[in-house]
């Protein structure tokens, strides 16, 4: 350790839990570990005995306990790492945080030990006071992984304020902005089937396998872009094919064309985020460097995954009535925002 090195952060005073379908390791920070059926786990739980876990509701159904209060692993990786993604699992949480993938269900209960340290030693480098605000009030609130956050943080009681909320008033500390006015409509260029043709090629690269199917789909994508006879009467085309076809690069080659060519936006809609995933890797193809990429191909998700401010101030008006969880989930929010 640096000299100068912030010492590391000191872990709750719990035992870790991971379970399997039919029963549960139970490991003390002494390291003593007990295989509980789900009648044992639940004589186990009390007010003063809160395990680590990983996704508590999933563990509460196969140990047949109900809620339980507990340090949800989850929960912490939220505030730690907000709006990054993770598998609900120890094995997930594991990667994610470059630790050893565990192979046992002993292993996974040390395990979560571990990625308990490595995101409360994440907080220690952090001086952010939006984010020491936030943990106040979430602690103020009941939140359980509040004290070991806070001090991984440094306690500082000159940000807790009277009000409980006071911390999670995000949209206070955001930047204005102002709409500009509305883009250009766009050209009206025809996207050619030799140009649609070519353009697949390079995004298939040179050696890759040269299948009629996905140049024969990719031109009848292209007709959807042909310029329109009659206002407000855009082409329609419906195409068709197989799995394993490439229908996806099969309409981005026509598509970016036409973006290129008239300065327009070309959206795509997918119905599960799975081809959503799929979508964007394809556009790696497009775009190789990040930079590009960033500034040319933007991710939207449906209407329910974006947040409404105004629902969220409402939100924090009723939270002393919501309880602990409620102040939770809306400290988790305020993370992301």
């Amino acid at each position: 350790m640096a000299p100068n090195s912030p010492p590391p952060p000191a872990l709750p005073d719990a035992p870790a839990f991971a379970v399997s379908l039919r029963h549960g390791v139970w490991l003390t920070g002494d390291g003593e570990i007990d295989t509980l059926t789900p009648g044992q786990f639940s004589e186990r739980l009390g007010p003063d005995v809160q395990p680590i876990v990983c996704h508590a509701p999933a563990v509460a159904r196969r140990m047949s306990s109900g809620p339980f209060a507990c340090l949800d692993i989850l929960e912490l990786f939220a505030f730690v790492r907000p709006a990054e993604f993770t598998l609900p699992t120890i094995r997930g949480v594991a990667d994610v945080l470059g630790l050893p993938i565990p192979s046992t269900l002993e292993r996974e209960a040390e395990t979560l030990f571990h990625a308990t340290s490595a995101l409360l030693g994440e907080l220690v480098d952090q001086h952010d006071p939006t984010t020491q605000k936030i943990a106040w009030s979430m602690h103020r609130g009941g939140w359980n992984w509040g004290l070991p956050v806070i001090s991984a943080l440094g306690e500082s009681t000159a940000l807790q304020t009277r009000n409980i909320t006071d911390g999670l008033r995000v949209w206070q500390r955001l930047e204005e902005w102002e709409d500009g006015p509305p883009p250009l409509p766009p050209s009206n260029l025809t996207v050619t089937a030799k140009e649609t043709t070519d353009r697949l090629h390079d995004l298939l690269g040179h050696g890759a396998e040269n299948r009629s199917q996905q140049v024969d789909y990719a031109k009848a994508s292209a007709k959807a872009f042909a310029p329109r006879e009659r206002d407000g009467e855009p082409k329609v085309v419906l195409a068709e094919a197989g799995t394993g076809v490439g229908k996806t690069l099969g309409y981005i080659a026509p598509a970016s064309l036409w973006a290129e060519k008239n300065a327009g936006t070309v959206w795509i809609s997918t119905f599960t985020r799975n081809l959503q995933r799929q979508l964007d890797g394809e556009l790696d193809r497009l775009h190789p460097g990040a930079q590009e990429k960033e500034e040319r191909v933007v991710i939207r998700k449906g209407r329910e995954n974006y947040l409404c401010l105004l629902n969220f101030e409402d939100a924090l008006r009723r939270a002393p009535m919501q309880g602990d969880r409620g102040m939770a989930a809306l400290g988790l929010l305020a993370r992301w925002i």
